[in-house]
């Protein structure tokens, strides 16, 4: 067992993360899906009927736009293409959403990251289940989108990270409970599960909080902020990868990340966020 995962074993047993309501703080007992009370579960805007077939952003059933191909496409992908293949995402961006990600990413409550990870494999549980099945890989590795050294520093954490490090553990753990025995014999948790990756990917600058910016300025303001680790390249050459983040709005930090690994070598680039923000028109000039 990793030192990691030992600290973390220990620190839960002493801390419990589960005894109170993420959102709420009301008491909880352990059997609570993602440590939410029966109230708070209700009221997070989960992502379960139609989407976006590009970013994975929710879509109301009277909504009709769509591409050439007929699939169903949200305003923002109607007028832009993005560097990713496709995305999924778990949550629409609301009001119990930011409680979560505040809570993670400013009030030092990495542990509520972990259980977003569960949440982003449940979300992906069935495309999961498919690849056992069928003894395929749909992606070669996964990668967090990482934050700058000063945000991690003053933080402790990559939140993106924790997230992804949860889902590769629970999709490690789903495959060896599945008993799947590929047909090279091998380790099915090692054969048929993603590598994690978070190293290959870095962020080489700061850049100003893109909440208040257009898209065309955040796309700006991320030039040349993401890398390839040099001595890391020759790992991602050929590969599937899914880039894992917190928040998904316009997709600039998706497109600039995906277009650093694709003209690294990657094959592919696919893309799984906790939250999406909603499919909103956009304004006339």
């Amino acid at each position: 067992m990793r030192i990691r995962d030992l600290l973390e074993e220990v620190t839960e047993a002493i801390f419990p993360s589960n005894i109170y309501c993420i959102v709420c703080g009301s008491l909880i007992d352990r059997s609570r899906t993602y440590s939410l009370c029966d109230e708070c579960v209700t009221q997070m805007h989960w992502i379960t009927g139609r989407t976006c077939s590009i970013c994975g952003k929710a879509l109301p059933d009277t909504y009709l736009g769509r591409d050439s191909d007929g699939r169903p496409v949200c305003y923002d992908c109607q007028m832009r293409s993005h560097d990713f293949t496709r995305g999924w995402s778990c949550l629409t961006y609301g009001l119990h959403e930011r409680e979560v990600m505040m809570d993670i990413k400013y009030n030092g409550k990495g542990y509520i990251a972990r259980k977003m990870g569960d949440v982003m494999f449940d979300r992906m549980e069935h495309l999961i289940e498919t690849a056992l099945s069928e003894s395929m890989l749909p992606f070669d590795m996964v990668i967090p989108v990482p934050v700058s050294q000063k945000r991690l520093a003053k933080r402790g954490y990559n939140q993106s990270e924790l997230m992804a490090r949860q889902f590769v553990k629970r999709w490690k753990d789903f495959a060896r409970e599945a008993e799947t025995v590929t047909a090279t014999g091998c380790d099915v948790a090692r054969c048929l599960c993603p590598v994690l990756e978070t190293h290959v990917l870095v962020r080489q600058k700061e850049t100003t909080m893109l909440r208040s910016l257009n898209p065309e300025e955040r796309r700006l303001a991320l030039h040349g902020a993401f890398a390839v680790a040099p001595a890391l390249q020759h790992r991602i050459i050929g590969q599937n990868v899914l880039l894992v983040d917190d928040i998904y709005t316009t997709g600039a930090t998706a497109d600039a990340c995906s277009k650093v690994l694709l003209d690294a070598g990657a094959s592919a680039v696919y893309l799984l966020t906790l939250c999406s923000g909603g499919n909103r028109r956009p304004k006339e000039d």
